[in-house]
């Protein structure tokens, strides 16, 4: 398929007005795992059960959800990232969350395993995203993990996900999309 110039330019121009000045991600995560150490879980089941209210918020991410469940979930001081955005307490995760829920027709992750790690609790997800203009109100999945640590209360005062979002969401919108396939197209070509 070859990939119509205007499309290409249209996608450079698109990436170059969203970005702002380089971020140093993996800086920013060690930051926060440096500033958010954790309680320790003593085993896998502790590490489940911590996880169950994460697994509500996510498993049905609509905004009445969010608004019920947000504070629930997350400790004050939590840091966020989900590849997409970094945010940085409940207010900034809750209004990150409210419009993320709001801009599409359906949000579910669904658990699928949990591993635990002292005050590390890794957790792997299958995601399925709904909305107008992606794939053409298909039902995306994506599959990826979330590093989270608790406070003692059990909130979420750290949270890492680890997946794909040009493969995911990115590579199924209506003008980054076919850049996104071209660019994949070109590296995996022999």
């Amino acid at each position: 398929m070859k990939m119509d110039v205007r499309c290409w330019v249209a996608a450079c121009v698109f990436l170059a007005g969203c970005s702002s000045a380089p971020r140093d991600f993996t800086r920013e995560y060690h930051e926060a795992l440096g500033e958010r150490p954790g309680v320790t879980m003593d085993n896998w089941m502790e590490g489940k059960r911590a996880v169950s209210r994460f697994a509500g918020l996510y498993g049905d991410l609509t905004p009445a959800n969010v608004t019920a469940k947000v504070r629930e979930v997350y400790a004050p001081n939590a840091w966020f990232n989900d590849t997409i955005a970094t945010e940085v307490g409940i207010d900034a995760i809750e209004s990150y969350l409210l419009k993320t829920a709001k801009g599409t027709e359906a949000v579910q992750a669904k658990v699928q395993d949990v591993a635990v790690s002292g005050a590390d609790c890794y957790v792997r997800w299958t995601m399925e995203v709904r909305a107008k203009n992606l794939a053409g109100g298909e039902p995306v999945i994506t599959e990826g993990m979330s590093h989270l640590r608790f406070d003692d209360q059990g909130k979420i005062i750290l949270h890492q996900d680890f997946w794909n979002p040009a493969s995911g969401i990115y590579q199924q919108l209506p003008l980054l999309g076919p850049a996104i396939r071209y660019v994949n197209g070109l590296i995996t070509k022999p």
